[in-house]
């Protein structure tokens, strides 16, 4: 199964491009970044977020770029970016950003930033995103694009997803009304499809041939506030989906 995505055609002919670019003599990484939202409208004025700001995601790609990776960065737009990340909102507030540009310290940590994004800048394809529907279907066309280099290619799926979503079909065309006197909103919210298990298995409990990239190493995150169930679903991500690392961080502890 599929979220149906109302986005833009994704330019797939970059994603080709570059891993044909790279495929062949470097190890390629796709890192998923940031939170992704779930309009409640076609034409959206409202939408459910998380509170992401896509600081592990953007540090993820840094590092991999330093170690000699092509990195495929599918980011929530506006979030965390790879070197500029401790510059700018939402690691720091707005006034404290412009104050930075002024201080001989923050001009320097700006041309930092600056050349190593340059030295890196052939090495990294950056793909934005807003909703959940808009991630799944680049996941897809990464995984895609990556398929044809197998184990040489790395799969960091650190991005932020929602668990549900208002699907197409139940979604109001513009926006929703307020109403006269004060009526409450009802909203029924549906589960996001698991994508995670076709990745390597096609979507079932072995391998398959409509795998989107069987061979690729495939890393993902889980984030509870329970420790027991915590450890539970990072086992069961590695026994259903097929993944080879799960990073099981609590609530409490997941910036340590």
């Amino acid at each position: 199964r599929r979220v149906a995505s109302r986005m833009a055609p994704l330019d797939v002919d970059r994603l080709s491009a570059f891993v044909a670019k790279h495929g062949a003599r470097r190890r390629l990484a796709c890192v998923s970044s940031g939170g992704t939202t779930v309009p409640l409208e076609r034409n959206t004025v409202r939408f459910i977020d998380n509170f992401s700001t896509g600081n592990r995601g953007a540090a993820i790609t840094e590092r991999l770029l330093d170690a000699g990776y092509a990195v495929i960065f599918v980011h929530r737009a506006r979030s965390a970016f790879p070197f500029a990340r401790g510059l700018m909102p939402p690691a720091v507030a707005p006034n404290a950003f412009l104050s930075t540009l002024a201080t001989p310290e923050g001009a320097a940590r700006l041309v930092a930033a600056q050349r190593a994004r340059m030295r890196h800048e052939a090495l990294l394809l950056s793909l934005s995103f807003e909703s959940v529907q808009e991630y799944l279907q680049l996941l897809h066309e990464a995984c895609a694009a990556l398929a044809c280099v197998e184990e040489r290619a790395m799969l960091v799926l650190a991005a932020a997803v929602s668990d549900f979503y208002v699907p197409d079909s139940a979604m109001p065309e513009h926006k929703i009304q307020s109403q006269a006197g004060g009526a409450s909103l009802t909203l029924d919210l549906q589960p996001v499809p698991k994508m995670l298990g076709h990745i390597k298995r096609g979507g079932g409990e072995g391998a398959a041939a409509s795998a989107w990239a069987p061979r690729a190493y495939l890393v993902s995150f889980k984030l509870e506030t329970e420790r027991e169930l915590l450890l539970s679903k990072a086992k069961g991500a590695i026994e259903r989906y097929g993944v080879d690392l799960v990073v099981a961080n609590m609530l409490q502890t997941y910036k340590s």
